[in-house]
């Protein structure tokens, strides 16, 4: 199968105005926006440093206004909400008649999982309800619907999502990669590092090969037109491919948050975090500068926890 250079690292020059595709892709949407803004706020959301092609997007956790507590805990509670949605097509969800047959399709997704301590299924999860609730790029595989065996973790990206950037006329193809990790410098450097991997055996090939075989949703009419557009096959419309990238990681800045009300605990919290913004921004200089395909483009979300074992853990007793 032949792919333009627009999917694989070349941006096209555009001399004409296109029209985008004749479907629209807010109604894929399945994340729910209020609930994230429950549980997250982002700082900013700047342009990386250094030339890389990158908008750096400083997440965190809201503070329980009771406990004072960062909303870890209610974090995983929503993405285990999302689970059925997350791993199963259209197809395969159908539409539940009774709670009897949500809780099946519930059970059956948490029977996908590995429920391992250390898997990357909390981040996995956490990169697609991002994708949609913060990026408006819906889900177009549910990969975790494709597994055979529990216990074998998915090849490729963590997430294969679209949406049509109007601005630029293209399709954008986001392919998401997860790091939850101890510290931030481990978590940038294992981000780059897949990446780097992703592209070296080209496995962006076999993962647009997935929207061909195994489109989440149930509407032939749009999964044709992506086909056309990927393809080369559609004149009027290009696509190209981009990265979004989670990095979660402890802080120990929590430990160092003195004993306020929530409003001024969540002050004084942001206040630390714009303060680290430059180390940060300085360690994706560091491990992207590096990056070979130059022409590609990033969405890197930080997101600190107090511990990231603890968010894992938390998923796994919400799911």
């Amino acid at each position: 199968m032949h792919y333009r250079s627009a999917c694989t690292f070349t941006r096209p020059s555009v001399t004409t105005i296109v029209s985008p595709p004749a479907f629209d892709f807010a109604k894929y949407l399945r994340a729910s926006k209020q609930a994230c803004n429950e549980c997250l706020e982002s700082l900013s959301i700047d342009l990386a440093r250094g030339g890389i092609p990158a908008n750096v997007r400083f997440q965190h956790l809201r503070f329980d206004t009771k406990t004072g507590e960062p909303l870890f805990r209610k974090l995983a509670g929503c993405l285990a909400d999302h689970l059925v949605s997350y791993c199963f097509s259209a197809k395969r969800r159908g539409k539940p008649r009774t709670d009897e047959d949500r809780h099946k399709l519930h059970r059956e997704a948490r029977e996908l999982l590995r429920l391992t301590p250390t898997s990357g299924e909390s981040g996995e999860a956490l990169i697609y309800f991002l994708l949609e609730a913060v990026l408006d790029a819906p889900q177009m595989v549910a990969k975790m619907d494709l597994k055979t065996n529990r216990r074998v973790e998915s090849l490729g990206s963590d997430g294969i999502h679209m949406k049509w950037n109007d601005a630029d006329r293209f399709l954008d193809i986001y392919f998401a990669e997860a790091k939850l990790e101890k510290t931030v410098a481990t978590a940038v450097g294992n981000a780059v590092a897949s990446l780097e991997d992703f592209h070296d055996k080209r496995q962006y090939e076999h993962e647009l090969r997935l929207v061909t075989g195994h489109f989440k949703h149930a509407d032939e009419r749009a999964r044709r037109a992506i086909i056309r557009i990927i393809d080369g096959k559609n004149l009027d419309a290009d696509c190209r491919i981009r990265h979004a990238c989670l990095i979660g990681y402890d802080w120990n800045e929590y430990k160092k948050l003195p004993d306020l009300m929530v409003r001024e605990l969540t002050t004084e919290f942001r206040r630390r975090y714009a303060a680290d913004r430059d180390r940060l921004h300085g360690l994706v200089e560091k491990h992207f500068a590096g990056f070979k395909r130059k022409t590609l483009e990033f969405e890197i979300f930080f997101l600190p926890f107090t511990n990231v074992q603890d968010f894992r853990d938390a998923f796994y007793e919400a799911v």
